[in-house]
This record gives structure tokens, C-alpha cells and sequence, in this order.
């Protein structure tokens, strides 16, 4: 009876939340008693279910499908490492259930269009070859490439992001996520690029650039100072109330520095998304992680960075388990995730990555020394300056310094 079922990608279970309708409510498929009152029997009666009840009558449902579309699409559980997941029921070759925006759509086939005009085939809605993510655009680039573009219009946790970014890589895949609110929490957290917010209608005229206002990132190193090669210290905390306030120490850094920031940008012949992407796909563009942060860098600068750091890279990833999970993250795209489980949000603006510093270079304090080039010894009452002459006690003093401890 369940022969004709196509089970949802690892991603896919990963994010979905299950209604229970005898119970009305979600069940946490984390729990013994899956969250509802006597439910400790409830999986054996769910399980015993299976072969003899159709999956439209189990009871079990999508609670994102039901409010946002106004439909009821059952759900069946599936067992992954031994957690139970539930999945959407569909018919083999049936496509994904999902509600995306327009916008999102839009960017889709925007980039998909750019990449086959500059000779890249691209895929919408592609399967990453393990079955465990499903990407929104899949680009075949150069010499093996292949670029995953995945638009993220919507908010998620911190840990849903690197979650996803996890299917992606195990599966050969080189992420690009969008985001177009520069408080988002993927910001950093996955290789990524931020976009404006625009409507639909100006994202699929082709000829409308799209800015890439963050993400990419160059190479500079130099004195810190006012006449040195770096616009503010690095070090120095960003003020957003004083954004114009360059702040110096004096020392020398070597830094990632985001594009727009670097003493080099003009604000002139910025970077688009198009460019972007075909220069991603062509290895022109090579994602880095430094310090559990991401972005990315133009190839010659990376040629840099690994001249300046070594080819090893601080890339300490959580280990991937299904267990980290967000259960209660939504099913689709293009909505918030739960506030229950969202993180606090919290500004995740451009920053420049420190790579090393030096302190400024001192020089040695200069002795003072007599005539015959013997040192002159410091005042015995502590003021900190030389005294030749001895005192009534043979200890070098200054008058003036005896008579105000005397007095």
C-alpha cells in the first residue's frame, strides 16, 4: 500500500513540522510520547498503521500546507539514524511541495538565464546526486564545478543555515546563498552574497544590474595609520553612531576586508550578481572560511591568502547529525521560522577578518649618560628623571625633589 510513495530529501525531513488531527496539535517526533497527552503508544499505533491504512487517513498532516495554501496533504513518518521524520506523501516523479515567493522564483530564473546566456548550463530545482538537498539552481561550471544558488529570502536560525550548507557540501556542491537583509542570520555563517531587496518585475529584466553588496571580500595588509593602506582599524569596535570615525593604532594587519570597505573601492563599476556567478562558476570567485565566518575571494587574492596563511583553513564544522535539527522550522522557502526555536537576532553587518597583526615597533628607551658616558641614574624621590648629583646620603637627588619631601 506504500509502494507508490516518494519519500522527501534528508532536507526536506529535516525541516518539516506534523499535525496530528485526533490530537489537534504538532507531534514532537523528539519525545517518547511524541508531545501529546498518553502518547506513549501513539508511534506503535502510527506504525501498525502502515500497509493496512491508506496514508490519507492516518490522521497525520502538513500544518504549513493547511494554513498557507488551504490544503490537506498527509504526511507518513520515516525513520533516518533512527530518528523519526515525517514526509510529505506524493506519487513518484511528483514534484516537492512548495510555496515560494514570487521574488524568490524571480531570482531563480534570473540566474539560471545569466548563467546559460554566458555558456553555463543551469537546472532549476535539482537533486544533489545523494538525494539529501534539493537545490534552487544547480550551475555546471568550469573544471567540475558546481555552483548551488540558493536565494534566502526568509528568516532562519543560525543553526537551520549551516544545517542546509551541510546536505550541500557532503553532496559536492559549491553554495552561493543570497540574502537581501543584511540582518539575516546566514550572513557569515554560509558562503554567501547579499543582494538588495528588489520586486520581481525589476529582477527579471536581465539588463537591471543587481548589486552584490556584501560577501566579497579582498586581501590588504599595511601600516594602521592615518597615511597607511587600511581605511580604519580592524581591531577597533564599529561604531554605528559614528560610522565616519576611522580610528588608528598604530600597529600592522593583514586582512579579509570586505570589498566595499577596502581603500580600494570607488563605489564606481561595483560587482553584480551576474558577474558574480559566472566568475563563481568559472573558478574565478573561491569560497573561504576563516574563524567560522564565510565569504568569498576573487582567485588572485586567494592565491594571496595562501601564500600569506597556508593552505589550511580554520573550517571546524559542527559534526553533521540529523539531530541538530530545527523540527520546527517551516517546510518551504520563503516564511519565517518559528519563534519558538528562532535565535536572537542580532546585527551581522560586514566585518573585516583579522588574519595577523603586529604591534607597533617601539623604540629603546634612550639612558641618559654623563660626559665620561657612564649613565646617569634616576632621582631617588621617584620623579623618573636623571639626577648627577649626589644627595647628603650619596644617592643621586634633585634639590627641589628633597625639599618637597622634606617638607
Amino acid at each position: 500500500m506504500d509502494d507508490e510513495i516518494q519519500i522527501d530529501s534528508d532536507e526536506d525531513l529535516f525541516r518539516n513540522p506534523v499535525f496530528y488531527e485526533p490530537a489537534g496539535r504538532n507531534l514532537d517526533l523528539d519525545r517518547p510520547d511524541l508531545g501529546v497527552p498518553q502518547g506513549q503508544d501513539l508511534l506503535n499505533v502510527l506504525l501498525r498503521m502502515r500497509g493496512r491504512v491508506p496514508v490519507e487517513k492516518r490522521g497525520l498532516i502538513c500544518p504549513d500546507c493547511r494554513d498557507l495554501r488551504g490544503r490537506r496533504v498527509p504526511m507518513y513518518l520515516v525513520q533516518r539514524d533512527g530518528v523519526w521524520r515525517a514526509s510529505h506523501y506524493r506519487k513518484p516523479g511528483e514534484k516537492p511541495i512548495s510555496h515560494e515567493s514570487d521574488e524568490h522564483l524571480a531570482r531563480k530564473e534570473r540566474v539560471a538565464k545569466d548563467s546559460e546566456d554566458h555558456g553555463f548550463h543551469a537546472d532549476i530545482e535539482s537533486q544533489t546526486a545523494d538525494g539529501h538537498a534539493r537545490l534552487d539552481v544547480r550551475i555546471n561550471g568550469a573544471n567540475g564545478i558546481v555552483l548551488g544558488y540558493e536565494p534566502q529570502l526568509s528568516a532562519q536560525t543560525a543553526r537551520g543555515m549551516r544545517a542546509r550548507e551541510r546536505f550541500r557540501r557532503r553532496g559536492g556542491i559549491q553554495s552561493v546563498w543570497d540574502f537581501a537583509d543584511p540582518d539575516h542570520a546566514g550572513i557569515g555563517t554560509v558562503p554567501y552574497v547579499r543582494t538588495p531587496n528588489l520586486p520581481a518585475s525589476v529582477i527579471r529584466v536581465q539588463k537591471n544590474p543587481i548589486a552584490v553588496q556584501d560577501g566579497n571580500f579582498v586581501l590588504e595588509e599595511g601600516q594602521c595609520s592615518q597615511n597607511g593602506a587600511l581605511t580604519r582599524c580592524p581591531e577597533k569596535p564599529y561604531d554605528p553612531e559614528n560610522p565616519t570615525d576611522a580610528g588608528y593604532c598604530g600597529g600592522w594587519h593583514r586582512v579579509l576586508m570586505p570589498a566595499h570597505q577596502s581603500s580600494a573601492f570607488t563605489g564606481e563599476g561595483g560587482l553584480t550578481l551576474t558577474r558574480f556567478i559566472v566568475e563563481a562558476a568559472a573558478g574565478e570567485r573561491i569560497p573561504f572560511q576563516r574563524g567560522g565566518h564565510h565569504g568569498w575571494l576573487p582567485a588572485q587574492q586567494w592565491q594571496q591568502y595562501l601564500e600569506a596563511n597556508g593552505p589550511a583553513l580554520d573550517d571546524k564544522e559542527r559534526q553533521p547529525s540529523v539531530r541538530q535539527g530545527d523540527r520546527r522550522d517551516r517546510c518551504t522557502e520563503d516564511r519565517p521560522a518559528s519563534e519558538e526555536r528562532a535565535e536572537p537576532k542580532q546585527r551581522r553587518g560586514s566585518r573585516a577578518i583579522v588574519l595577523e597583526s603586529r604591534p607597533r615597533e617601539t623604540e629603546a628607551a634612550r639612558v641618559p649618560v654623563d660626559a665620561s658616558g657612564r649613565a646617569i641614574p634616576l632621582c631617588r624621590f621617584g620623579c623618573g628623571q636623571p639626577a648627577s648629583l649626589p644627595g647628603p646620603e650619596g644617592l643621586p637627588e634633585h634639590f627641589s625633589c628633597r625639599r618637597k619631601h622634606e617638607a
